[in-house]
Parts: structure tokens; C-alpha cells; sequence
């Protein structure tokens, strides 16, 4: 299995997790915060321990802070996680059901139970939370958010964030 970081430690990043689990992939070697939080993994401590991370052999991460908003965290997260030389790699829950011709960016997340159909594009750092239908011919703008049950119907264009 490959080891994977948790950047965050709250609700989402306890969801997130779980989605990682299912997938049997990855080992979770713990979590970063700005304090710890009680998620069942080995606190790392703060950000500033992620290079110390990396150097030590994690290679893997994944972003669990959820949506803010219309704020900047999550793309500040990628940035700092690509600039460290993390992959951040897309996170498909067994539940999920994903069409064969679709392009998910790096860092998504693809919650339980969330469907995308043919043809559709997810962009980079998108959250597809539990139970999103995303039709065929969609297209997600990176750093978005379709909410828990949203269903989007054929041919809908979000844009980022």
C-alpha cells in the first residue's frame, strides 16, 4: 500500500478518510492540523511538518478541509502540497459509480454513493460529496463543490470555485 497524508482534521477530513479506506490503495500515515482533533490517525502536527513528511517517504496526500465558501484554502493547500512535490491523487469511494469516459482532476474527491456519468469532467481539488449525480456531458470547474444529493442534469457547466 501507498502511504497518504491527511491535510486537515476535522468532519470532512474524517469523511475523506473513510472514501481513502474503501479503496484499499493507500495506508494513511496520519494527519496535519493546527491542533489535534481526535481523528482516529497519528496527529503529524502542523503544516510546517508536511516537507519533514515528504523527506521522510509519505509521497501521497489529500486535502480534508471541505468547502469554505468562495475562499482560497483549498487552492492554497494544493499549492503548498505541489510546491512540497506531493501527488494528490483523485480519491473514488468504493460506492461511487464513475463512468469509463470521464476526466477527474488530480486531487478530487468522489464521495460515497456519488455517481458521474459519460462524457463529464471534474476539475482539480473538486468535492463530488455524497450521493451528487453529475449527468453525462457535465462539466466541474476545479476548486468546486456539488453538495450532498445535488443532482445536475446532462450538459450543466459549472465554473471554478
Amino acid at each position: 500500500m501507498k502511504n497518504i497524508v491527511i491535510v486537515g482534521g476535522g468532519g470532512h477530513a474524517a469523511s475523506l478518510a473513510d472514501c481513502i479506506e474503501s479503496m484499499n490503495e493507500f495506508h494513511i500515515s496520519g494527519y496535519t492540523d493546527i491542533k489535534p482533533s481526535g481523528m482516529n490517525y497519528c496527529y503529524l502536527g502542523t503544516d510546517a511538518e508536511l516537507p519533514a513528511v515528504f523527506a521522510d517517504g509519505v509521497t501521497f496526500a489529500a486535502c480534508g478541509v471541505g468547502f469554505l465558501g468562495r475562499g482560497t484554502v483549498r487552492d492554497e493547500i494544493y499549492s503548498m502540497l505541489k510546491s512540497i512535490g506531493f501527488v494528490l491523487p483523485v480519491i473514488t469511494d468504493a460506492s461511487a459509480v464513475t463512468a469509463r469516459n470521464i476526466e477527474i482532476g488530480e486531487g478530487t474527491l468522489i464521495a460515497k454513493g456519488a455517481v458521474v456519468n459519460a462524457n463529464s469532467r471534474i476539475g482539480k481539488m473538486c468535492i463530488i460529496n455524497s450521493k451528487a449525480l453529475v449527468e453525462h456531458d457535465n462539466n466541474i470547474g476545479d476548486y468546486s463543490h456539488v453538495s450532498v444529493g445535488v443532482n445536475l442534469c446532462g450538459n450543466v457547466t459549472i465554473g471554478s470555485h
